[in-house]
């Protein structure tokens, strides 16, 4: 299993996420980090299962996983033994804009 990270600005928007799941569906927002939580887990065993993230150049080697039940994918890369979560996008919002913190490494 690998190892996972998350980049800050992602932890920022699983928590903005989360929250705003509360206000409108109390409860709901246990369930995306619950979610999350599986999507990472999951990508973190398998790094494989995530398939190539659309509108991504390859060779940046980003792969997408779709959080189960809502409109949130993890965008992520394996980096040696870590698994790098880049960012927790919503699937019809603001497409790559989380794409410029592939160069601040």
């Amino acid at each position: 299993m690998k190892q996972v990270e998350f980049d800050p600005k992602a932890r920022v928007e699983l928590d903005r996420a989360a929250d705003e799941y509360e206000v409108d569906y109390p409860g709901r927002g246990l369930r995306f980090y619950s979610a999350v939580e599986r999507a990472v887990e999951t990508a973190a065993a398998t790094p494989t299962v995530g398939h190539r993230f659309p509108g991504v150049p390859d060779e940046l080697g980003v792969l997408r996983l779709l959080v189960k039940h809502f409109r949130y994918a993890l965008a992520y890369r394996v980096v040696g033994e870590v698994l790098r979560i880049d960012a927790v996008a919503h699937t019809r919002r603001r497409p790559g804009y989380w794409l410029d913190r592939l160069d601040e490494e």
